[in-house]
């Protein structure tokens, strides 16, 4: 790894996690392009996604318990699409297109 990646990716994971902590709205969706910047944007997501999911998890225990029943049934039948959609067509798309 060079310097660039060193430049490029401690920024983009700080954007994210003070975004997603609550600081800075919806700066976190840039973490992962502007880390595609200085690699390939597969190897990106890959190196996003542990951190996303740590953070994730993190959220999830510091608000156990406080969810709407009625909001979660009416979001998760289309997240299960969204999800399998992607599973779906994960394989039929290049690294150019992403």
């Amino acid at each position: 790894m060079d310097a660039f990646f060193y430049f490029v990716a401690v920024p983009a994971v700080l954007l994210t996690g003070l975004s997603k902590g609550g600081f800075g709205g919806g700066i976190a969706m840039l973490g992962t392009p502007l880390l595609a910047l200085a690699i390939s944007p597969i190897q990106a997501a890959a190196i996003m996604l542990p951190v996303l999911i740590l953070m994730d998890i993190i959220g999830l225990a510091s608000y156990r318990g406080l969810y709407d029943r009625q909001i979660l049934a009416d979001f998760l039948p289309a997240a299960v699409i969204g999800i399998f959609a992607g599973w779906l067509t994960a394989a039929m798309v290049s690294d150019d297109w992403i």
